[in-house]
């Protein structure tokens, strides 16, 4: 799990790096902001403002004034100002800024925080350390909803685990409706919750790192996260299409495994027994370190976004290999991470 915190380009666009600040915000993070404007249309046969719609631009910074969003005149923007002060809250309640960021071009941002006083490194299996953050996100085109989400980071290996939970939860999510400025003050009081939610998968990841999995398993386990089938594939001989003699699986397919068992063999997780917990890491560590991954896509948040294909494999793993230790473990056959929710 990846502590992209050392390094913020890695989350897409580098941003100045602040001092730890254990009061609110003394200097705004996003050097921009948004603004409301009409929708016009241009044309020969007609001309004027569209009802109904509106259009979400940036305002200030680089690039300036690129439209972001067109959305419906009930939409009620958070503007970078309001989420700042959303930031300012939790400091207040002793949390300490630790990196911000964007992703395409400002139409989602993200503010990182740690809490010493409640999220503690912990250790999974009694040695492998793992650093508990608090990401907050939004978003200014409407692909997701103001969330507060917890991210578990294993340092040594450089791999981060966001924890998805539901959009309907609204102790973590404001939407963005002509409510939205009353439900803010909702997330002033997640702080004892996120903590909870924190031990709670910690000791999920307790359970893992004690599922014992044979290493003869991993091929199957990848080949079902993946979704992976065999077909009958062609080849081109002489201008013709050559069925191949029985079903297999397709040369992305077969790149995938080797890089997905390459990433299982990596050093970082050589301190890592054959177990669950090894391989979350290495779903974790292939889509934030694996080459496959373009930067354009890196960019757009696959990664780290809760939205972000990458951010849902992981979590799928997460799930995928949770119920395999439920199932096989009969003393922690009842054992739930209550709190977290898929």
């Amino acid at each position: 799990m990846s502590n992209l915190l050392d390094n913020p380009t890695s989350f897409g666009v580098n941003m100045p790096k602040l001092p730890a600040l254990n009061t609110p915000l003394l200097q705004p993070l996003f050097d921009w902001d948004v603004v409301e404007q009409e929708l016009t249309t241009f044309g020969p046969h007609a001309y004027g403002d569209v009802k109904r719609w509106k259009v979400i631009a940036r305002s200030g910074g680089d690039p300036a004034n690129r439209i972001l969003h067109v959305a419906p005149k009930s939409y009620q923007i958070i503007t970078n100002a309001q989420f700042e002060e959303i930031a300012g809250d939790y400091i207040n309640i002793g949390c300490e800024y630790v990196d911000h960021g964007v992703f395409n071009n400002g139409r989602q941002l993200w503010i990182q925080l740690e809490y010493p006083a409640m999220l503690k490194p912990w250790l999974v299996g009694g040695e492998d350390e793992v650093k508990t953050y608090l990401t907050l996100f939004t978003s200014h085109d409407a692909s997701m909803v103001l969330k507060v989400l917890l991210m578990m980071v294993r340092p040594f290996c450089q791999n981060q685990f966001t924890m998805i939970r539901s959009a309907q939860d609204a102790g973590f999510s404001i939407k963005h409706t002509k409510s939205a400025e009353n439900r803010i003050c909702n997330a002033r009081e997640q702080i004892a919750v996120i903590g909870d939610l924190a031990r709670q998968t910690v000791e999920s990841f307790d359970l893992l790192n004690a599922t014992r999995i044979n290493i003869s398993e991993n091929r199957k386990f990848f080949i079902e996260l993946f979704e992976m089938k065999k077909e009958i594939r062609y080849t081109r001989r002489n201008g013709e299409r050559i069925p191949s003699l029985q079903p297999e699986y397709s040369g992305k397919a077969l790149n995938t495994l080797d890089a997905l068992n390459d990433a299982y063999n990596d050093p970082v997780q050589s301190n890592l027994g054959h177990n669950a917990w090894r391989l979350l890491n290495t779903i974790t560590y292939y889509v934030d370190h694996g080459e496959h991954i373009s930067e354009s896509r890196r960019e757009k948040g696959y990664h780290m976004l809760p939205t972000g294909g990458g951010t849902k494999l992981k979590f799928k793993a997460y799930k995928k290999l949770l119920d395999k230790a439920r199932y096989d473990s009969i003393i922690n056959a009842d054992w739930q991470p209550s709190g977290v929710i898929g």
